[in-house]
Protein backbone atom coordinates (compact mmCIF):
# COMPACT_ATOMS: atom_id res chain seq x y z
CA UNK A 1 0.00 0.00 0.00
CA UNK A 2 1.03 3.06 -1.29
CA UNK A 3 1.77 6.55 1.30
CA UNK A 4 -0.08 8.15 -1.13
CA UNK A 5 -3.33 5.54 -0.46
CA UNK A 6 -2.76 5.70 3.22
CA UNK A 7 -2.77 9.68 3.56
CA UNK A 8 -6.34 9.33 1.45
CA UNK A 9 -7.76 6.87 4.12
CA UNK A 10 -6.56 8.71 7.02
CA UNK A 11 -7.97 12.03 5.40
CA UNK A 12 -11.11 10.48 3.79
CA UNK A 13 -11.98 8.02 6.88
CA UNK A 14 -11.07 9.62 9.80
CA UNK A 15 -13.24 6.70 11.94
CA UNK A 16 -11.40 3.48 10.39
CA UNK A 17 -11.97 -0.06 11.99
CA UNK A 18 -9.46 -0.99 14.32
CA UNK A 19 -8.03 -3.60 12.45
CA UNK A 20 -6.96 -1.16 9.06
CA UNK A 21 -5.90 1.89 11.85
CA UNK A 22 -3.67 -0.93 13.14
CA UNK A 23 -2.08 -1.65 10.03
CA UNK A 24 -2.11 1.92 8.76
CA UNK A 25 -0.15 2.85 12.46
CA UNK A 26 2.28 -0.50 11.70
CA UNK A 27 3.02 0.57 8.10
CA UNK A 28 4.07 4.40 9.15
CA UNK A 29 5.65 3.38 11.93
CA UNK A 30 8.08 1.24 9.82
CA UNK A 31 8.91 4.32 7.25
CA UNK A 32 9.56 6.49 10.27
CA UNK A 33 11.47 3.80 11.76
CA UNK A 34 13.54 3.25 8.76
CA UNK A 35 14.06 6.90 7.81
CA UNK A 36 15.06 8.31 11.57
CA UNK A 37 17.76 4.67 10.98
CA UNK A 38 19.09 5.76 7.80
CA UNK A 39 22.93 7.25 8.19
CA UNK A 40 24.49 10.28 6.04
CA UNK A 41 25.87 9.45 3.44
CA UNK A 42 29.58 9.65 3.28
CA UNK A 43 31.62 10.84 -0.03
CA UNK A 44 33.21 7.83 -0.95
CA UNK A 45 32.51 6.67 -4.49
CA UNK A 46 29.98 3.61 -3.78
CA UNK A 47 30.00 0.66 -6.60
CA UNK A 48 26.76 0.68 -7.40
CA UNK A 49 26.80 4.43 -8.38
CA UNK A 50 29.22 4.19 -11.31
CA UNK A 51 27.25 4.13 -13.83
CA UNK A 52 26.94 7.91 -13.54
CA UNK A 53 30.11 10.05 -13.36
CA UNK A 54 27.80 13.19 -12.59
CA UNK A 55 26.24 10.81 -9.47
CA UNK A 56 29.84 10.16 -8.46
CA UNK A 57 30.99 13.64 -8.99
CA UNK A 58 28.46 15.00 -6.69
CA UNK A 59 28.58 12.39 -4.28
CA UNK A 60 32.45 13.22 -3.25
CA UNK A 61 31.55 17.05 -3.36
CA UNK A 62 28.96 16.42 -0.48
CA UNK A 63 26.36 17.91 -2.99
CA UNK A 64 23.02 18.04 -0.80
CA UNK A 65 20.54 15.15 -2.04
CA UNK A 66 17.13 15.62 -2.75
CA UNK A 67 14.58 15.11 0.34
CA UNK A 68 14.12 11.37 0.30
CA UNK A 69 10.76 9.83 0.99
CA UNK A 70 10.55 5.58 2.44
CA UNK A 71 7.82 3.82 1.12
CA UNK A 72 6.73 0.61 3.06
CA UNK A 73 6.93 -1.68 0.24
CA UNK A 74 10.55 -0.63 -0.56
CA UNK A 75 11.45 -1.38 3.10
CA UNK A 76 9.81 -4.24 3.20
CA UNK A 77 11.69 -6.00 -0.19
CA UNK A 78 14.89 -4.90 0.85
CA UNK A 79 14.29 -6.34 4.53
CA UNK A 80 13.06 -9.50 2.67
CA UNK A 81 16.43 -9.15 0.29
CA UNK A 82 18.92 -8.86 3.79
CA UNK A 83 17.00 -12.07 5.23
CA UNK A 84 17.77 -14.05 2.58
CA UNK A 85 21.03 -13.07 1.79
CA UNK A 86 21.59 -14.06 5.74
CA UNK A 87 20.64 -17.60 5.02
CA UNK A 88 22.22 -18.01 2.05
CA UNK A 89 25.36 -16.85 3.69
CA UNK A 90 24.84 -19.82 6.59
CA UNK A 91 24.25 -22.68 4.13
CA UNK A 92 27.92 -21.25 2.67
CA UNK A 93 29.54 -21.26 5.76
CA UNK A 94 28.75 -25.02 6.35
CA UNK A 95 29.37 -26.42 3.06
CA UNK A 96 32.47 -27.02 3.67
CA UNK A 97 31.93 -29.10 7.16
CA UNK A 98 29.35 -31.20 4.97
CA UNK A 99 32.20 -32.02 2.64
CA UNK A 100 31.53 -29.50 -0.36
CA UNK A 101 34.19 -28.43 -2.47
CA UNK A 102 33.80 -24.62 -1.30
CA UNK A 103 34.92 -22.88 1.57
CA UNK A 104 33.33 -19.34 2.70
CA UNK A 105 36.16 -17.07 3.69
CA UNK A 106 36.16 -14.60 6.21
CA UNK A 107 36.70 -11.30 4.18
CA UNK A 108 38.56 -9.80 7.01
CA UNK A 109 40.94 -12.44 7.33
CA UNK A 110 41.20 -12.82 3.40
CA UNK A 111 41.86 -9.09 3.20
CA UNK A 112 44.92 -9.53 6.36
CA UNK A 113 46.46 -12.61 4.51
CA UNK A 114 46.18 -10.93 1.37
CA UNK A 115 48.41 -7.34 3.04
CA UNK A 116 50.72 -9.51 4.21
CA UNK A 117 51.95 -10.31 0.51
CA UNK A 118 51.54 -6.49 -0.50
CA UNK A 119 48.03 -6.83 -2.45
CA UNK A 120 44.98 -5.04 -1.05
CA UNK A 121 47.09 -2.13 0.84
CA UNK A 122 44.77 0.69 0.66
CA UNK A 123 41.46 -1.67 1.92
CA UNK A 124 40.40 -0.83 5.38
CA UNK A 125 38.10 -3.43 7.39
CA UNK A 126 35.08 -0.96 8.87
CA UNK A 127 33.35 -4.42 10.33
CA UNK A 128 30.41 -6.63 9.56
CA UNK A 129 26.54 -5.62 9.43
CA UNK A 130 24.58 -8.58 9.32
CA UNK A 131 25.95 -11.00 6.39
CA UNK A 132 27.93 -8.23 4.74
CA UNK A 133 31.49 -6.85 5.28
CA UNK A 134 31.94 -2.86 5.25
CA UNK A 135 34.87 -2.13 3.39
CA UNK A 136 36.95 1.32 2.34
CA UNK A 137 39.42 1.78 -0.42
CA UNK A 138 41.57 4.60 0.10
CA UNK A 139 43.75 4.72 -2.88
CA UNK A 140 39.95 4.94 -4.92
CA UNK A 141 38.19 6.11 -2.42
CA UNK A 142 35.50 3.54 -2.07
CA UNK A 143 33.40 2.23 0.34
CA UNK A 144 31.50 -0.98 -0.36
CA UNK A 145 29.55 -3.84 1.58
CA UNK A 146 31.22 -7.21 0.60
CA UNK A 147 28.99 -10.30 0.52
CA UNK A 148 31.39 -12.55 0.41
CA UNK A 149 34.42 -14.72 -1.09
CA UNK A 150 34.22 -18.36 -1.79
CA UNK A 151 37.20 -20.72 -2.32
CA UNK A 152 36.88 -23.85 -4.08
CA UNK A 153 39.08 -26.39 -2.33
CA UNK A 154 40.02 -28.35 -4.62
CA UNK A 155 41.86 -26.09 -6.82
CA UNK A 156 42.28 -23.09 -4.12
CA UNK A 157 41.32 -21.18 -6.81
CA UNK A 158 38.89 -17.77 -4.85
CA UNK A 159 35.87 -16.41 -6.15
CA UNK A 160 33.92 -12.81 -5.44
CA UNK A 161 30.07 -13.55 -4.18
CA UNK A 162 27.64 -11.06 -4.67
CA UNK A 163 23.67 -12.09 -4.07
CA UNK A 164 21.20 -10.62 -5.82
CA UNK A 165 17.65 -10.51 -4.87
CA UNK A 166 15.26 -9.58 -7.95
CA UNK A 167 12.15 -9.54 -9.11
CA UNK A 168 10.67 -12.07 -12.15
CA UNK A 169 11.51 -9.69 -14.77
CA UNK A 170 15.26 -8.96 -14.21
CA UNK A 171 15.38 -12.52 -13.39
CA UNK A 172 14.40 -13.67 -16.65
CA UNK A 173 16.66 -11.60 -18.16
CA UNK A 174 19.57 -13.55 -17.37
CA UNK A 175 20.06 -15.63 -20.30
CA UNK A 176 23.44 -17.15 -18.76
CA UNK A 177 24.49 -13.68 -18.43
CA UNK A 178 24.80 -11.28 -15.53
CA UNK A 179 22.65 -8.36 -15.83
CA UNK A 180 24.52 -5.26 -17.30
CA UNK A 181 24.02 -3.18 -14.49
CA UNK A 182 25.67 -4.93 -11.75
CA UNK A 183 29.09 -5.54 -14.16
CA UNK A 184 31.01 -2.13 -12.54
CA UNK A 185 30.06 -3.26 -9.09
CA UNK A 186 31.27 -6.70 -9.49
CA UNK A 187 34.81 -5.33 -11.55
CA UNK A 188 34.99 -2.67 -8.72
CA UNK A 189 34.63 -5.62 -5.98
CA UNK A 190 37.31 -7.56 -8.05
CA UNK A 191 39.99 -4.97 -8.47
CA UNK A 192 39.84 -4.01 -4.40
CA UNK A 193 40.23 -7.38 -3.30
CA UNK A 194 43.31 -8.77 -5.99
CA UNK A 195 40.16 -11.37 -6.85
CA UNK A 196 39.57 -12.45 -10.98
CA UNK A 197 36.04 -14.07 -10.45
CA UNK A 198 33.22 -13.69 -9.36
CA UNK A 199 29.53 -15.70 -9.08
CA UNK A 200 26.42 -13.36 -8.73
CA UNK A 201 23.96 -15.48 -7.43
CA UNK A 202 20.36 -14.09 -8.49
CA UNK A 203 17.63 -15.29 -6.61
CA UNK A 204 14.14 -14.74 -8.03
CA UNK A 205 11.87 -12.39 -5.03
CA UNK A 206 8.66 -13.97 -6.23
CA UNK A 207 9.41 -17.62 -6.38
CA UNK A 208 13.09 -18.46 -5.03
CA UNK A 209 14.65 -19.72 -7.30
CA UNK A 210 18.39 -19.44 -7.56
CA UNK A 211 20.58 -18.77 -10.89
CA UNK A 212 24.40 -18.13 -11.00
CA UNK A 213 24.22 -17.28 -14.95
CA UNK A 214 27.73 -18.05 -15.42
CA UNK A 215 31.47 -17.28 -13.84
CA UNK A 216 31.71 -13.56 -14.36
CA UNK A 217 35.83 -13.29 -15.30
CA UNK A 218 37.42 -9.51 -14.74
CA UNK A 219 39.95 -8.75 -16.69
CA UNK A 220 43.09 -6.28 -16.27
CA UNK A 221 41.49 -3.94 -18.92
CA UNK A 222 38.22 -3.83 -17.02
CA UNK A 223 40.31 -3.28 -13.71
CA UNK A 224 42.55 -0.35 -15.68
CA UNK A 225 39.21 1.23 -16.78
CA UNK A 226 37.65 1.26 -13.63
CA UNK A 227 41.11 3.02 -12.17
CA UNK A 228 41.23 5.52 -14.74
CA UNK A 229 37.45 6.03 -15.06
CA UNK A 230 37.48 7.02 -11.07
CA UNK A 231 40.71 9.06 -11.86
CA UNK A 232 38.92 10.63 -14.54
CA UNK A 233 36.23 11.60 -12.02
CA UNK A 234 38.82 12.95 -9.47
CA UNK A 235 40.31 15.07 -12.11
CA UNK A 236 36.56 16.56 -12.09
CA UNK A 237 36.39 16.82 -8.14
CA UNK A 238 39.91 18.35 -8.06
CA UNK A 239 38.77 21.28 -10.32
CA UNK A 240 35.11 21.74 -9.25
CA UNK A 241 33.31 21.14 -12.38
CA UNK A 242 30.49 18.75 -12.37
CA UNK A 243 31.20 16.24 -15.30
CA UNK A 244 28.98 16.44 -18.29
CA UNK A 245 25.29 14.79 -18.29
CA UNK A 246 24.78 11.49 -19.06
CA UNK A 247 23.10 10.28 -21.98
CA UNK A 248 22.12 7.38 -20.47
CA UNK A 249 18.68 8.60 -18.50
CA UNK A 250 17.64 5.50 -16.97
CA UNK A 251 18.85 5.90 -13.85
CA UNK A 252 18.07 9.16 -13.37
CA UNK A 253 14.77 8.27 -11.80
CA UNK A 254 16.23 7.13 -8.19
CA UNK A 255 19.16 9.58 -8.34
CA UNK A 256 19.35 11.58 -5.22
CA UNK A 257 20.97 14.44 -6.74
CA UNK A 258 18.29 15.24 -9.48
CA UNK A 259 17.81 18.84 -8.32
CA UNK A 260 21.44 19.98 -8.17
CA UNK A 261 22.14 18.25 -11.54
CA UNK A 262 19.14 20.18 -13.24
CA UNK A 263 20.85 23.96 -11.65
CA UNK A 264 24.79 23.19 -12.61
CA UNK A 265 25.40 22.95 -16.10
Amino acid sequence: MSRRLLNLINNNQPQLPANKKFLTDVMSCIERTEQEGRRKGSNYYKPSSLHCMRNMYFTRTKAPQDPETVEYNSTGMADTGTARHEALQNALLNMQKMGYDWKYLDVAEYVKEKQKFGKCKSLIVKGTQGAETHLIDTALNLSFRCDGIIRRISTNEDYLWEFKNVVSFKYNQLDNHCLEQHHNQVICYCTVLDLDKAFVMYENRDICTLEVPEVFEVTQDMKNWLCNYISECEGYVERMIAPPKTEDTKNCRFCRYKNICGKVG
